[in-house]
């Protein structure tokens, strides 16, 4: 046999087993590989920067119904605030009340102007009614307006509650501020241990004096701050 065409069919078969090799090797990766791979997704845990925040709906919605059990009011349609009356329907002796929780921006504030001081009651006065004291405001304190009982067209009680002037941005700068502002309060009926604070925007919680007074002892803002 010629001696090169002998060197070349020599080389050849001596290449057999390095491709087998080869071959198998590549086999075996992919019988090692899953013909699909489904992606895993890593769900983050929630942490307080995700939390949704408690809404300014629902500060104002918990402000309304807090605002109808203190005050004591009977309305016809309690989540909105609507229709509510104060004092005794069946007897004529009633006033109808308008409800205004919110004591922020768009609140509605007095200042307690009689000289002695005025005392906070837990009901309007009407015919059968029980009233009693909440607590005793100073000349000089500073309120929101948060209920207005009319009698026609006259309001003749409001509902209001005593705030930290500091809280009230309206109160920089103001010079009713300077009139109005902390003044002592005794005779407090607590309602827990938390002082009285920002809830949220406009709303308070805690012990914050409140009640119904007659309107005569009050220098209303009629103008604002």
């Amino acid at each position: 046999m010629d001696m090169p065409l002998l060197r070349s069919r020599m080389a050849r078969i001596a290449a057999v087993p390095g491709l087998l090799l080869a071959l198998a090797a590549c086999a075996a990766g992919e019988s090692s590989s899953p013909a699909t791979s489904s992606p895993t997704i890593a769900t983050a845990p929630a942490t307080a920067s995700t939390a949704a925040p408690v809404s300014a709906s629902a500060s104002a919605d918990s402000g309304l119904a807090a605002l109808i059990q203190a005050s004591g009011v009977k309305c016809s349609d309690a989540s909105k605030g609507a229709g509510c009356t104060a004092g005794d329907v069946d007897s004529g002796d009633f006033y109808d009340v308008e409800l205004s929780p919110a004591c922020g921006e768009q609140g509605f504030f007095a200042g307690v102007a009689e000289d002695k001081g005025v005392d906070t009651l837990d009901a309007v006065p009407s015919t059968g009614s029980r009233v009693s004291t909440t607590a005793r405001l100073s000349k000089g304190q500073l309120v929101c307006v948060q209920g207005i009982g009319r009698a026609g067209q006259n309001p003749l009680f409001y509902y209001v509650v005593a705030i930290p002037a500091a809280t009230v941005g309206k109160c920089k700068g103001s010079a009713l501020c300077e009139t109005y502002g902390d003044r002592p309060i005794s005779g407090m009926k607590e309602m827990g241990s938390e002082a009285c604070h920002v809830a949220g925007p406009g709303y308070y919680a805690g012990n914050c004096a409140q009640g119904w007074v007659s309107a005569d002892v009050l220098d209303l803002f009629s103008d604002g701050m």
